[in-house]
């Protein structure tokens, strides 16, 4: 029964894509909002499985002969791949939700005519929460890969989806280059731990000299920071906001980039013992990203190429927050898993705002938006929320995963403390008041030409839909720390 389901978690949204793909019209459009729920209802039975016995779930799909045993496709679920579960679920349906309304004939900045390419785009959609969940549950490292390189397809096409736009296909391109660099030092790293101990699995990291797991560490490490835009693999994630909103959301806030710091997660924890100096590397490139991504955010006009630079400075914390474990502090390690989490939220609700912004204004420029509280109430509070949240702002998600790597700062000793220490207060405050000055020029003020030219959303077909699930993401900022709080007690 427990192998049932989850099987069930992998194969739902594998043939979810396919039903998606053969529908069309207002068909389409209900399937887009219910086989997602589905999704997610199997997923929390999942969860609430593993949450019930206290251990994991483990399936074998099917077996390489050619390989042995250590070609077993295995699933795995435990606290670990519970968490990144329920981003991966979570924030799947609720972009699917919000596509409908945004892949219509509404959506002044990118109008859909008759269902034009809707099929492709939800297929492939649907097709990326698959393999996030795949990835999610992967048994060993073969699997992990299988999926990884799933989710570099899946961006590949809904990066380029305004396929007649020619920046949006080279989009496309830069971002499947790039991140196939990652996954060529991922490749040879899974086939130098395979040549050393003939297995796939998680466990064999233990079993090779502590030379060779240094590394693999290093070569994971290296393909983690190309998923995860990390300096100097950072430039392909900033243009990949040609994508349509909704998967741009998706792609910062649950999928791609959220695979690469899983990877680093999985593999700390299942290595054993590394040097402290490949901790302090780790470390490094996630404070020199964290400052880097600070610094392009203040010469943003595009909300969306500003939230993506906020994407990258966040994954930052996120690696910065796992290094610690190897410099001898959990908390940190911790705080870095439940960052995963509470940034999800975050930066769906943001993305999701600039997406109903965009589609009611035409526009996404800084410089052309002001006094939109006055036309969108329920929009700009979202996107106020948001940018509290992600910013670290009691009582939202952030909050409490920064005051926990502050925690996990705290446990080092010796120089690394005030080193990290300075540089990510730092990145706060500036953050903070970065974005706050972000928000006050686009929603308070005196309404721009851009603003004065809608008509207020009580007066605007289809506003409520998508502001009810703005509403939702806002209130998920608040209860996603509770959700994911008794699966952090279990790493």
């Amino acid at each position: 029964m427990e192998s049932e389901i989850l099987i069930g978690v992998l194969a739902f949204p594998v043939l979810g894509a396919c039903v998606l793909a053969l529908l069309r019209g207002r068909l389409q459009d209900s399937f887009a909002f219910l086989l997602p729920a589905l999704y997610l209802l199997v997923g929390i039975q999942a969860v609430v499985t593993v949450f019930k016995s206290g251990s994991h779930l483990a399936a074998t799909l099917t077996r390489l002969p050619w390989l042995d045993e250590a070609g077993v496709f295995q699933l795995r679920l435990d606290a670990l791949s519970a968490i990144l579960l329920l981003v991966v679920l979570i924030i799947g349906f609720l972009v699917m939700a919000f596509s409908i309304g945004y892949m219509g004939p509404r959506n002044r900045e990118h109008p859909v005519v008759a269902h034009e390419g809707n099929a492709r785009y939800y297929f492939f959609l649907s097709l990326f929460i698959a393999s996030m969940v795949g990835l999610a549950l992967a048994g060993n490292l073969f699997v992990l890969f299988f999926f990884w390189e799933c989710t570099t397809l899946c961006s590949w096409a809904l990066i380029s989806h305004y396929s007649r736009r020619p920046f949006s296909v080279m989009a496309g391109l830069k971002a499947l280059i790039m991140t196939h660099v990652g996954g060529a030092f991922f490749m040879i790293a899974v086939c130098v731990l395979f040549g050393l101990t003939g297995s796939f699995s998680f466990e064999a990291l233990r079993q090779v000299s502590p030379e060779a797991r240094v590394v693999i560490f290093l070569l994971l490490l290296i393909a983690a920071c190309a998923k995860s835009a990390q300096v100097p693999l950072f430039t392909w994630l900033p243009d990949a906001m040609e994508a349509p909103t909704p998967v741009s959301a998706y792609l910062h806030a649950a999928a791609m980039v959220k695979a690469g710091v899983y990877l680093m997660a999985r593999v700390i924890v299942e290595s054993g013992e590394l040097p402290g100096w490949s901790g302090s590397l780790m470390a490094a490139a996630g404070l020199v990203t964290m400052v880097v991504g600070l610094i392009f955010c203040f010469y943003q006009d595009d909300l969306k190429r500003f939230l993506a630079f906020s994407t990258i400075a966040q994954l930052g914390y996120i690696m910065l927050g796992l290094s610690l474990f190897i410099l001898g502090s959990k908390t940190g390690y911790i705080a870095g898993v439940f960052h995963i989490a509470c940034h999800s939220v975050a930066k769906a609700l943001l993305f999701l705002s600039v997406g109903f912004i965009g589609m009611r204004l035409g526009v996404k420029s800084i410089s052309r938006i002001s006094g939109l509280s006055k036309k969108m109430p329920v929009t700009s509070f979202c996107f106020m929320i948001g940018l509290l949240a992600v910013t670290g702002v009691p009582p939202f998600s952030c909050f409490w995963s920064k005051l926990t790597l502050v925690f996990g700062i705290f446990n080092l000793k010796g120089a690394a403390l005030p080193l990290i220490s300075i540089a990510f207060y730092a990145e706060i405050v500036l953050a903070f008041l970065w974005y706050l000055r972000v928000g006050q020029s686009v929603l308070f003020g005196q309404p721009s030409e851009a603003v004065a030219a809608i008509e207020h959303d009580r007066l605007t077909a289809g506003t409520r839909y998508m502001n009810a699930l703005l509403v939702g993401l806002a209130l998920l900022t608040l209860f996603m720390p509770l959700i994911v709080y008794p699966l952090l007690k279990a790493l």
